[in-house]
């Protein structure tokens, strides 16, 4: 398995064994959110999220200006972090969050390892220990918006492409995306239990920098 491959499932299995992080709230809201940063001092890492791939003190980091966020901020480095929050997607098909890009990685590509890095992404982690159904919704240097792909270091790790170079650096922008619907349609069957929600921003690959802000995580039972 690939470095980067094992990052995600290594970090999702951590999860699942330590037991230690709360799960979801109750299943009668017609909200849940996963993490609003809120709760955290500026300039800490998030209490509740595990990372793998290196130090995710050098990488992620809780900033407040208004509302608390969460900034990455990828040097040459592929950290992913995860947060176990599970949950039933047919009774929760809505995911949503804010994110701004602030800086690209230079020539990142989704589609190939050598290019293989993203200036933002979030990731729906299905059931499962090894190599789990996953669906990376990312902010693409140079796919085209509506791309859909597999990752290049895992066969079950489906991308979906929603914004990229051509979308306004530096501005919130806010996401709806049915979840339950892209499953069925990415993998052709049912959606499996969800065990926990990740974030990426990496610029490894490329050598490069990639710079990216976090906020406002939920599922929902609406858009």
């Amino acid at each position: 398995m690939h470095k980067r491959s094992a990052v995600i499932v290594i970090l999702v299995t951590f999860l699942s064994v330590i037991g230690l992080l709360p799960e979801s709230g109750s299943q009668e809201a017609s909200v849940q959110m996963v993490e609003d940063f809120s709760s955290f001092k500026d300039g800490s890492f998030p209490e509740g999220w595990k990372s793998r791939g290196g130090d995710e003190g050098d990488v992620y980091r809780v900033k407040r200006n208004r509302e608390a966020y969460l900034e990455a901020h990828a040097v040459n480095s592929a950290v992913a972090i995860a947060k176990k929050f599970s949950y039933t997607l047919n009774e929760y098909p809505y995911l949503q969050w804010q994110w701004r890009a602030v800086k690209l990685p230079q020539g990142g590509d989704e589609r190939f390892k050598e290019t293989g890095d993203s200036a933002a992404a979030i990731y729906v982690i299905f059931q499962g220990i090894l190599r789990p159904n996953t669906i990376k919704y990312v902010w693409s240097a140079s796919l085209p918006l509506g791309t859909t792909t597999q990752s290049p270091y895992n066969s079950k790790t489906k991308i979906v492409v929603l914004r990229n170079q051509d979308s306004p650096l530096g501005e919130w922008i806010e996401e709806t995306v049915d979840v339950c619907a892209d499953y069925k349609r990415l993998f052709g069957k049912e959606p499996e239990q969800v065990q926990a929600i990740g974030i990426m921003s990496d610029s490894d690959n490329t050598g490069s920098t990639a710079i990216a802000h976090y906020k406002r995580i939920a599922v929902s039972t609406h858009k």
